[in-house]
């Protein structure tokens, strides 16, 4: 078994196409994030970091007032600029905590209205849980962190997917170009292990590809940004405005980064089937592109209104990698009655998916014959 794991990683990782992609993409991450050294911006936050009390909201409010006045008597300077997006961030901590209250009160008061032992209770009563755990009121220079986040949903899920396909979309249906299929089915152990060992080095490959660009986004944003700002609450980012989760940053990146991780082995799994299936591996190629494309193509270009379908998009593989569409709002699916978390639901989603992709292909290769 250690020998044909070794054969098949072998097989993957002498694709210089591989490296050739991966170097061009992180080129032109690196060119578009036009990296700049912005050590004077963490400065203005030293004086406010931490818990935001009604003390620091007054003399927010205060020291806003003072520089709005100065700023339309002199030229503002780059200084002053930095103050003012640091009383922009209190004064939106200060409508999230006042929006967060309201919230709760609505709940609370809603929640005497409705019938208990149903799911509309169980829901709105999850959803208070959640919401006072909730602590908007801290304040961090969170560049870092909110970077890091934001990679992952973009050039990371980008990233992942592309090389993924062209790593292992070859794996199977390259055998069947040059007939080593053949070979491996005669074997003893040819079939079975074939596949245990083509599956182990997928994943082993999948965990390379995340593990290299998540160390390249965590040295590339501290060496810019700094290393502060991992305590800050997940609501401080805007995408994340009304999420009613109660992360700091830092544990926000280890989910996500195991949630991208999870949908990224589901979606392995699934372009090995693929490969499986196809005797070339360009069609193999476009077909597992074509899945995990079609689902940001259907939001972003074509617009199509799905309806009462839409949210089916979040549990997609290209969705659930990118790991936002899950935890930015209160979002439950109804299971016999009880409320399941988006976020949950994904994670048994991806799993089935991930065994039912293994389970086929062990079956479609024990299916296939010698020639």
């Amino acid at each position: 078994m250690k020998s044909l794991l070794a054969f098949e990683l072998n097989k993957i990782f002498r694709q210089k196409s591989i490296y050739v992609v991966y170097v061009v993409l992180l080129g032109l991450v690196m060119i578009s994030l036009s990296a700049q050294y912005v050590v004077g911006e963490s400065v203005s936050y030293k004086d406010w970091e931490g818990e935001l009390t009604s003390e620091k909201y007054t003399q927010a409010e205060a020291a806003h007032d003072e520089l709005m006045k100065n700023w339309n008597e002199n030229r503002p300077r780059i200084e002053d600029m930095r103050k003012q997006g640091v009383y922009e961030q209190i004064a939106v901590a200060k409508r999230l905590d006042e929006t967060n209250n309201m919230s709760i009160n609505y709940l609370r008061s809603h929640l005497t209205e409705i019938e208990k032992q149903t799911f509309e209770y169980r829901k709105e009563a999850l959803h208070l849980r959640m919401l006072e755990n909730v602590n908007v009121n801290k304040l961090y220079y969170h560049k870092a962190p909110a970077e890091m986040i934001d990679f992952v949903r973009t050039f990371g899920t980008m990233l992942t997917g592309a090389l993924l396909l062209i790593g292992l979309a070859p794996i199977f249906s390259n055998e069947y170009m040059t007939g080593m299929d053949q070979l491996q089915l005669s074997t003893r152990h040819g079939r079975r292990k074939g596949v245990y060992a083509k599956i182990a080095a997928a994943l082993i490959y999948t965990a390379f590809v995340i593990v290299v660009w998540g160390v390249f986004n965590l040295v590339q944003r501290i060496f810019v940004y700094g290393d502060g700002g991992w305590s800050a609450p997940l609501q401080q980012l805007f995408q994340y405005r009304y999420s009613p989760y109660d992360y700091d940053m830092l544990t926000f990146i280890f989910v996500q980064l195991g949630i991208h991780a999870l949908g990224a082995v589901g979606f392995a799994l699934l372009v090995l089937l693929i490969s499986a299936w196809c005797r070339h591996t360009i069609l193999s190629i476009l077909v597992s592109g074509a899945i995990f494309s079609l689902p940001i193509a259907i939001v972003v270009f074509f617009k199509i209104e799905l309806g009462m379908y839409e949210n089916i998009l979040d549990f997609t593989y290209t969705n659930v990698m990118r790991v936002t569409d899950l935890f930015d709002r209160f979002e439950v699916l109804n299971l016999f009655g009880y409320p399941v978390l988006y976020s949950y639901a994904a994670i048994v989603v991806m799993a089935i998916l991930s065994i039912a992709a293994a389970r086929l292909l062990l079956y479609t290769m024990k299916r296939r014959e010698v020639a």
